[in-house]
């Protein structure tokens, strides 16, 4: 077997268990990429690409360049004087005051889907790399359920005169963002109601508004008839889909807990990977190299999942990240035309935290009888600067076997163990890649993240789909709207036997 393997920066990606030749993947790249790939992908990454649904472009490839949160002012060298930056400055040094002039110690991200998934996930895996000087330590939450379950754990440990919101909505009006906001506001009014007028004045709700909450939003209107000052509005362009914007002003809750240098060097890592897409050739473009070896296995080995299992804790929040990337843009049987498509398209996407998983899953991927891929996500060196040297080097050893289970499990499920007792016979033959990361940097996190991207916006151009779209989704929707108006008694309206029998139940 020969080594495979494509780098982008400290990223890389080997390819060598997919059980492909270079040969036959060009082969196959002949046979299935669209003639015109090349006049598209640069389209993509220029802003100028179409999603023909929405009959507007598609430009969060920009966010990370040009158009960047952080130049929003016009500064030759963006950084330190966009209103973005501003706002991080004042919620990180203590200097941004709530209503009764006491400093912002709590940030709670309210939004779903992307505004959600990537925040979260990247804070999660960055939040070490913090360095700039803070007054104070400023804490972020994410809720994003409708059910307030999130918020039953949230609220309980914030104090509503030094807790700040971000509502992050593309619409700013997605229900599941508000009924969480609406829980907040009787929250906040129970405490605020208990305050003497000389702390808030008599309008707790104009307070509130004008010190507590930072609105993140496509619609300007909308959060201005909502009552979030202009200061506090932070906008991104409607050609953002949700699922990428993390990029954008969106990724605000990045900023507030990690500062806006890390957030700078994120940006920077998924540039270059959009300069590594746009310039490397197949055999050496991980983006390419990775859909089409998700088209070759979907296709032609009829294998219609894939597990990301990532074996470093910083990445614990990628595999749900990736299902919403992947599934809700891929997930699809029509053209970007409206045909009917017979084959089908993208795959399942799922997976865990790979050293839990050995404890939960693995025994079904090691002798189970489904067919799988995989991607495996490992990083190779850990520094611990926080720590002393003797629990660093504790710390390392532990990353250590962490690498070697992540090695010894692919190989496993890639070459499998001969025997003729039955539980010690493992038939492998699942293919499988591999990241390996020299070390995980803002950088190498935003490469492998705009890997994906581009992987999946490449397999949709294969696929003839439009990526950019979910009218699936919107559909739920509007079927739940029917469903909570019979729930309420505004509505007569009957379903299923089963669905009207739990509806009088309640």
């Amino acid at each position: 077997m020969k080594v495979r393997e494509a780098f982008c920066g400290d990223l890389i990606f080997d390819w060598s268990y997919q059980f492909l030749s270079p040969e036959a993947l060009q082969e196959f790249a002949a046979k299935r990429l669209p003639q015109d790939f090349s006049a598209r992908r640069s389209e993509l990454l220029d802003g100028r690409y179409m999603n023909v649904t929405e009959e507007r472009e598609v430009s969060h490839v920009l966010t990370r360049g040009r158009n960047s949160v952080l130049r929003d002012t016009g500064a030759a060298n963006g950084g330190e004087n966009s209103k973005f930056a501003r706002i991080v400055r004042r919620l990180r040094s203590g200097q941004w005051l709530g209503a009764t002039g006491k400093p912002i110690t709590d940030v709670v991200n309210i939004g779903v889907g992307g505004s959600d998934l990537g925040p979260l996930m990247t804070s999660f895996a960055l939040r070490e790399f913090a360095s700039d000087i803070r007054q104070h330590d400023l804490r972020t939450h994410f809720v994003s359920s409708m059910d307030g379950g999130q918020l039953y754990a949230v609220l309980p440990i914030c104090d509503p005169e030094t807790t700040l919101f971000i509502v992050a909505s593309k619409s700013f009006g997605t229900s599941d963002t508000f009924a969480n906001v609406d829980t907040v506001k009787c929250w906040v009014k129970e405490c605020f109601a208990e305050l003497s007028d000389d702390a808030v004045g008599n309008d707790w709700l104009t307070a509130w508004l004008e010190h507590h909450v930072i609105g993140v939003s496509a619609n300007v209107e909308k959060m201005t008839n909502y009552g979030i000052p202009p200061a506090h509005q932070l906008v991104f362009e409607e050609s953002v889909g949700g699922r990428f914007s993390l990029w954008s002003s969106i990724g605000l809750a990045i900023a507030t807990t990690c500062g806006t240098r890390v957030f700078q060097r994120l940006l920077a890592g998924a540039a270059e990977m959009d300069e590594h897409f746009a310039t490397a050739p197949l055999s050496e473009n991980i983006p390419m190299l990775m859909a089409l070896i998700g088209v070759y296995n979907r296709e032609e080995r009829g294998i219609n999942n894939i597990a990301i299992l990532p074996y470093d804790g910083r990445f614990r929040h990628l595999p749900s990240y990736l299902q919403q990337l992947d599934m809700e843009s891929n997930g699809k049987q029509y053209t970007a035309t409206g045909a009917a498509l017979s084959a089908p398209t993208g795959p399942i996407v799922w997976g865990g935290f790979g050293p839990n998983g050995q404890h939960a899953f693995f025994q079904h991927l090691h002798q189970g009888y489904d067919a799988f891929t995989a991607d495996f996500v490992c990083v190779l060196h850990r520094a611990a600067p926080q720590f002393s040297e003797s629990v660093a080097a504790a710390l390392n050893e532990q990353q250590k076997l962490s690498v070697a289970n992540c090695l010894a499990h692919r190989r496993l499920m890639a070459f499998g163990k001969e025997s003729e007792t039955p539980t010690e016979h493992y038939p492998g033959g699942h293919p499988t890649s591999l990241f390996a990361l020299k070390e995980l940097t803002p950088e190498s996190f935003g490469a492998i993240i705009a890997a994906y991207e581009h992987k999946v916006f490449t397999q949709g151009l294969i696929w003839g789909l439009n990526s950019f779209d979910q009218p699936g989704v919107e559909q739920g929707k509007k079927v739940a709207i029917d469903t909570l108006a019979r729930i309420e008694g505004k509505s007569e309206q009957s379903f299923d036997a089963s669905t009207d029998a739990i509806i009088r139940m309640i």
